[in-house]
Parts: structure tokens; C-alpha cells; sequence
């Protein structure tokens, strides 16, 4: 393994992501051409032909095209290969950098040598003033414990580099072995291994964000405050639905990934749905539907509304993955991260349909709270449905002595009790009582900091210090969750 750590810590990879930079274009212009192929099929499909010429003319045009598509997905895959390889490896230099620096605090050393020697550690000398410790027999074995520790660290990273490494060169190797052949390898046996490889290489790498996991939100602070900005915006770029999606990160960053990702779920679902080259949608997903797109461009005409308020997007479910996880997105109003007053809305029956009033309610009750409370900011979050209506997951629960929903928003506040700035706010949860508990709504309100313990449910029947009696456009209702959220009960 000693070259891998050398290579990683001397290595430029900017010309692999330059190279899928590329890809990426020369991809957009094959497409254009596949576009021109297809209108010429249509062409000659009009032009009146019959019989044997026809019949002869129209095959070797369809075998073509099939090679065609083929083509597309083998560059694609290999535009995919290449961004995750680079984006893994910059993730591997930042982990790299934490372990030198978090050698040079422990009192420790890591020494390279050169790109083939093995990085060994080693005890630095106490320092200025505590040269004693170096006769202290306790101090030298908690010393040694540690050495220990990074070093099998140190191991462990330059095998994962080695992986990464050897992933992508058989895949490489065996894309090239294709046009080699000259498609003596069947077409569609070309696109499944290149699949297979595309597929490994992206998990590999999505595993690496998050670090060290994503029901860890106080890790993934940590891990992305290690990362260097420009990784962070690489990675923001490459992969915006897995950093969207990453409880602990910080909420502006969630909204620029989701932003970006909002679109490229649109159009994948698009996709499946328009099944235009069957050969490579072996496995289209049943649960796609019109009304998926549907939805997702309400949400896209909600995010591009311009709001009083800053409209933040902090998750953004894949509604075709049900019915886990429940198909919804999370909107905020204000910025959660700084607010000392976060109102999480549930609405009754959220449904793709009732969207836009769903997130026009939860911006009353940020500009609402302001207002009552002007020295303390206020955000407000709104679980908005991307489904039908009746998601179990969405529409509040029926435990007893629990009036308010559990699921959906449940991730964003443990992500945000990692990364909220300053002192702990307090969070009200507000929703509809479940059937046969009366009506109206129901405020549950906890510190944020009960949302980071890995407890159960924060939300106790103690917690709830509000229960109104009509809905939230009722001006006496709406008034009365209005003091639950600024603490005015």
C-alpha cells in the first residue's frame, strides 16, 4: 500500500473531473445528433418506400440506432465513472489532511518519505515543559495506543485509495476492451458491465459522503466542515440529491444541492416515463407516474416564487422510492439555522394538490411570529406531500396522547440541531389532531437540542402547550399557534 498514500497526498485529480467536464459536453453533442438520426428515421419512414428495399433499408437504419443508443450509455457511464472516481479521491485527500493535523495535536507524526515508502507514525518528544512525560510510563502507553490507532487509520485510507484506484481502471479496461472488439462483444452485454461498473463506483463513493454516517448529523458536520470549499462545491455539483438529502449540513447548503437536483429528478422521471429506447430501461420502476411529474413541477413553481421571506428547499424526497420514504419535500421559511423560534407545520392532509396553500400557510406563521416577536427571528418549515392524498407517512398519527404527526420532518430537525448556530432554539411542532381526537390543531413545543439525542420521540404529551379548536386559517386558531411558537402560551 505505500504508494497510494503518496499518490493521494501529491496528486492533482483536477484532470479527471476536467476530462467528465468534457465528457459531458461531447455527450450533449452526441445527443443532438441521435436527435437528427431519429428525424431522419421519420423521414425516410414517410417517403413512400415499399418491399424488399424498404424492409432492408429500415433495419440496417433501427441496428444502427440501437448502436447508437448504445454509444450514448457507454459515454454516460464512463462521464460518471470518472466524476465519482475524482470526487471519491478528493474526499479521500481531505480525510488524509484531518489525520496529519490530527497527528500534529495528539503529539504524533506522520512520516511519508516518498511516494514508495510506507508512512510510518511516530511519538514526537513532549513538549517544551512537560519533558517528564517521557519518563512516565502512563503517558508513553496512552502515546503508543494512539500511534497504533493512526496507523492502522493511515492503513485503512490508503487501501480504500487503492480500491478506488483498481475500480476504475478495470472499468476502464473493459469499456476500452469494447470499442476495441470492434462491438464483436454484444451491445447490450457492453452496457450491462458498463452499468455494473458505473453502479459500484457511485455507490462507493456516495458511501463516502456523510462520513461517518447519515443517521449521524453531528459526524456529517463534522465531515463536511473538514472538506475544503471547492470540494464542497464539487461535491454540491456531482452529487446534489446525496448533499441535499444529508442531515447536519448546513441548511443554505441543502438548498443550493436541492435545487440543482430538483431539475435532474424531473427529468429522470421524465425519462422512465417516456421509455423511448426500451433496451435500456430493462427495469423501469412501477411506482413512476404522471403524477409524480406532476408534482415536482408544482414544487419547481413553488421554489421559483419569489417569497417576502428566504424560501430555503431542505429535502426533496423521491417520490417513485414509496412507500419509504413518504414522498414529500421540505420547505423553510427564514433560515432555520439562525432563527430562535423554528415552527415545524405539518398541514392535515398534505397532498401534490394542496402544495401551494400548504406552503402559503407555513409562510403566514413565519411573518406572523416575526411580527409578535420582532427582537427573535422565526423560521418556519412545512412538510409538503409530492403523492396522494393519505400518505401514512405524512397525515398525523393516531398514538395516544401524541397529537402530532411522526416521520416526515423527523430527519431535518436532528439535522438541524448539528447545524444551528448559536444557542439552541426552541422548536413547535404544529399539526391537525388525528381523527377522533377532536379538531383543530395541536403545538408540541422542545428545545432543539432534544432533537440530538437519539432518543425517542421529543415530543411528549407534556410538551404540548397548544390545542386550538379550529383550523390554521382560523384568525382565533392562527393566533393562538402564533404564541405557542414565540413562547407566549
Amino acid at each position: 500500500m505505500a504508494y497510494y498514500w503518496g499518490m493521494l497526498k501529491t496528486a492533482d485529480f483536477g484532470g479527471l473531473t476536467t476530462t467528465a467536464h468534457a465528457l459531458s459536453k461531447f455527450e450533449g453533442h452526441f445527443k443532438h445528433r441521435i436527435t437528427d438520426w431519429q428525424k431522419m428515421l421519420r423521414d425516410l419512414a414517410d417517403c413512400g418506400w415499399h418491399g424488399e428495399a424498404q424492409q432492408a433499408a429500415d433495419n440496417a437504419l433501427r441496428n444502427r440506432t440501437s448502436q447508437l443508443y448504445v454509444l450514448e450509455q457507454l459515454i454516460e457511464d464512463l462521464r460518471v465513472m470518472l466524476t465519482d472516481a475524482a470526487d471519491s479521491f478528493v474526499i479521500l485527500q481531505a480525510r488524509q489532511t484531518t489525520l496529519v493535523e490530527t497527528a500534529a495535536a495528539s503529539g504524533l507524526q506522520i512520516l511519508d518519505g516518498d511516494v514508495d515508502t510506507v508512512p510510518t507514525v511516530q511519538i514526537l518528544p513532549p513538549g517544551k515543559g512537560d519533558e517528564g512525560g517521557r519518563h512516565d510510563p502512563e503517558w508513553l502507553k496512552a502515546m503508543e495506543t494512539a500511534r497504533d490507532r493512526l496507523a492502522k487509520e493511515v492503513g485503512d485510507l490508503s487501501t480504500e485509495v487503492k480500491s478506488v484506484d483498481d475500480s476504475v481502471a478495470a472499468a476502464l479496461n473493459r469499456i476500452g476492451h469494447t470499442f476495441q472488439t470492434g462491438w464483436a462483444v454484444l451491445p447490450s452485454d457492453a452496457v450491462a458491465e458498463a452499468d455494473k461498473d458505473a453502479a459500484a463506483i457511485d455507490k462507493a463513493t456516495d458511501g463516502r459522503i456523510g462520513v461517518p454516517s447519515a443517521l449521524d448529523p453531528a459526524g456529517n458536520a463534522k465531515w463536511w466542515a473538514s472538506l475544503p470549499e471547492s470540494t464542497r462545491q464539487q461535491l454540491i455539483q456531482d452529487h446534489p440529491g446525496d448533499i441535499g438529502g444529508l442531515n447536519g449540513l448546513p441548511a443554505a447548503t441543502r438548498d443550493q444541492a436541492n435545487r440543482l437536483y430538483l431539475p435532474q429528478l424531473r427529468e429522470q422521471i421524465a425519462k422512465d416515463l417516456s421509455d423511448e429506447n426500451p433496451s435500456l430501461h430493462a427495469n423501469p420502476n412501477p411506482h413512476t407516474t404522471r403524477a409524480n411529474l406532476d408534482a415536482l413541477d408544482a414544487l419547481q413553481k413553488q421554489v421559483d416564487t419569489k417569497t417576502a421571506l428566504p424560501q430555503m428547499l431542505l429535502g426533496v424526497g423521491d417520490p417513485t422510492t414509496r412507500p419509504y420514504p413518504s414522498a414529500s419535500a421540505v420547505l423553510a421559511y427564514g433560515n432555520p439555522d439562525t432563527a430562535t423560534n423554528i415552527a415545524a407545520y405539518t398541514p392535515p392532509n398534505p397532498a401534490a394538490g394542496t402544495l401551494t396553500a400548504d406552503a402559503a400557510a407555513a409562510r403566514g406563521l413565519a411573518a406572523a411570529a416575526t411580527k409578535a416577536d420582532p427582537a427573535n427571528p422565526t423560521a418556519a418549515l412545512v412538510v409538503v406531500s409530492l403523492g396522494a392524498p393519505g400518505d401514512p407517512g405524512l397525515t398525523p398519527s393516531s398514538v395516544p396522547g401524541r397529537p402530532l404527526r411522526s416521520g416526515a420532518a423527523q430527519g431535518v430537525l436532528d439535522g438541524l440541531a448539528a447545524s444551528h448556530q448559536g444557542r439552541s432554539p426552541s422548536v413547535s411542532e404544529v399539526s391537525a389532531v388525528p381523527q377522533g381526537q377532536g379538531s383543530g390543531f395541536a403545538v408540541a413545543r422542545v428545545p432543539l437540542d432534544r432533537y440530538a439525542t437519539n432518543l425517542p420521540d421529543p415530543v411528549t404529551p407534556d410538551t404540548v402547550v397548544a390545542r386550538t379548536p379550529g383550523g390554521i386559517e382560523d384568525p382565533a386558531s392562527h393566533q393562538a399557534i402564533v404564541n405557542a411558537i414565540v413562547g407566549r402560551r
